[in-house]
């Protein structure tokens, strides 16, 4: 959002989506004229699924130590928090936004399926306790989402069909029509369904 653009601004990614991307958004923001700055938060490269992840990581710990480095550079009440990652990275992020200053601007670049069916575009914001997932958080909306479908094409095979559940999930609920446009590709040829754009 303009009113960002004098603000310092900052990326929010994981190790891992980092080595992808995180320099070229950071780059391309700062020639663009956009004061940004970027934070990169520990996700581990095998989760006990044998899939990379940061849930693990989605601490009130890490939550603390965002804050702390965005709060010791500076920032005003027109900067933007910018998560570039997965559902971990969107919730995370999503809270900060929340909690500094009471709110200040949140944009999503989400680059899982399940940022884009589910975390980047609900309001909830959190982070998770040792007694419990997402037991700390907030209902806060992100100002812009951005989803860019190419970026799907450097997840497994379980993470997309995190996403695609997700999405099932809302189809369940709202529409048979939905429900069968998710299900027949699917069901017609897996592999096909989850890697073509269309």
């Amino acid at each position: 959002p303009a009113k960002c653009h004098e603000a310092k601004n900052y990326i929010i990614v994981d190790e891992i989506v980092d080595k992808l991307y995180g320099d070229l958004v950071l780059q391309e923001l700062n020639k663009g004229g956009i004061e940004t700055y970027k934070i990169v938060v520990p996700a581990d490269a095998v989760d006990e699924s044998g899939n990379p992840s940061a849930e693990r990581h989605k601490t009130l710990q890490v939550f603390s130590d965002c804050a702390d480095q965005i709060l010791q550079s500076g920032i005003t009440k027109t900067s933007a928090i910018i998560s570039l990652g997965g559902g971990v990275v969107n919730n995370l992020a999503g809270f900060l936004a929340s909690s500094l200053y009471r709110g200040i601007t949140l944009v999503h670049i989400t680059t899982s399926s399940m940022g884009m069916f589910d975390a980047a575009i609900d309001f909830k914001q959190a982070v998770n306790h040792p007694l419990g997932k997402n037991l700390l958080g907030s209902y806060y909306p992100a100002t812009n989402i951005i989803m860019d479908p190419e970026v799907l094409e450097t997840l497994s095979k379980r993470h997309i069909l995190n996403g695609v559940s997700e999405a099932l999930k809302h189809a369940l609920c709202q529409s048979m029509h939905l429900t069968r446009a998710i299900v027949d590709p699917l069901a017609k040829d897996l592999h096909q369904a989850l890697r073509d754009p269309e």
